[in-house]
């Protein structure tokens, strides 16, 4: 007989390209002996996670396209239930680059038929290191992940291992009270990430109810980005794609929010994920097989303000990348 106690549900937030994907992969691969149901959500009309976990099975489900706080709302909702349904030890929802939290957690804290299968067990926000600074002063929606947050994982120390002390003063700030680790090798203590203590810094449930209601008032419902997918048939060279998103991610960097490609590469027929956050450009990675073969090239991009006619220009170049012969 399953048991009646409600599921620990845990939230992983943090802005576009932070390694919250990463950091999930870890989980995944090392579950410290529990069943974990694990649920993505993503912004993009393509599901391009799943291939990039690389341990996609019947307890890994990739969300279609939207965010949390708004669009998705509903579906959520069933996505929750089913996953209950199937008694996990806990689950763990990976929220979008652009998601604010607050709705999600106020639907657990407000809705009786969720609230008695599943209960808010922590919100652990990922933080690039190297872009911290950059994004708390220009993205509202990774200064509202931190202040959602109970921990607190800095990624990517080995390309700022000087801003370290820096990033920590802008979290202290930003989310005070936060316990903060350094993920190494883009993994961290796996019992110290599933037992953050749920709203740790907002005392009483009555409080944390009107806390968490306050937040999801003012969360935007007009989302200020949008999202283009193209899919390309035909195998690429994946040298040139790399090219590619360098030189776009260069001139385009601030406005050009994500990009995630997925690539079979002419020359080996092997498939590689390639991926920017801003500027910052992740060299190809070779994947390996996936059960539903990757042919072609697909591609999610994620911008704010970036213009029409500058977005069909980046699109004409991305098909001029995929024709041209190999470097």
């Amino acid at each position: 007989m399953a048991s009646s106690v409600p599921i620990p549900l845990h939230v992983l937030t943090g802005f576009l390209g932070s390694g919250k994907t990463t950091l999930l992969a870890a989980l995944v691969r090392k579950p410290r002996g529990e069943r974990l149901a694990v649920l993505v959500n993503e912004v993009g009309a393509l599901a391009l996670d799943p291939w990039l976990l690389e341990q996609v099975d019947e307890d890994v489900w990739a969300l279609p396209s939207g965010c949390l706080c708004c669009a998705l709302r509903g579906e959520l909702y069933a996505a929750l239930e089913r996953v209950a349904a199937l008694h996990p030890a806990r689950v763990v929802l990976e929220t979008s680059g652009l998601a604010d939290p607050a709705p999600i957690l106020h639907a657990l804290a407000s809705d009786g038929r969720l609230a008695a299968r599943l209960r808010p067990a922590g919100v652990v926000a990922v933080v690039d290191a190297l872009r911290a600074e950059e994004l708390l002063a220009t993205q509202p929606e990774a200064r509202r992940q931190l202040e959602l947050a109970d921990r607190v994982v800095l990624t990517k120390p080995d390309l700022a291992p000087q801003r370290l002390e820096g990033v920590r003063e802008l979290i202290a700030a930003a989310a005070p009270g936060c316990e903060v680790r350094v993920a190494l090798q883009g993994e961290v203590d796996a019992r110290w990430l599933l037992e953050a203590p749920a709203l740790a810094r907002v005392t009483g449930p009555q409080g944390a109810r009107d806390w968490l209601h306050h937040h999801a008032e003012g969360a935007d419902p007009e989302a200020d980005f949008s999202t283009r997918a193209v899919e390309l048939d035909g195998p690429v060279d994946v040298e040139v794609i790399a090219l590619w998103l360098r030189l776009v991610a260069q001139i385009d960097g601030p406005r050009l929010l994500r990009v995630k490609i997925l690539a079979e590469d002419r020359a080996t027929g092997a498939v590689f994920a390639l991926q920017s956050a801003g500027r910052m450009v992740s060299p190809p990675r070779r994947l390996a097989a996936t059960a539903e073969p990757v042919r072609g090239l697909r591609l999610v991009l994620i911008e704010r303000g970036l213009g029409q006619k500058a977005l069909e220009q980046l699109i004409a170049s991305l098909h001029a990348a995929a024709r041209a012969d190999p470097l």
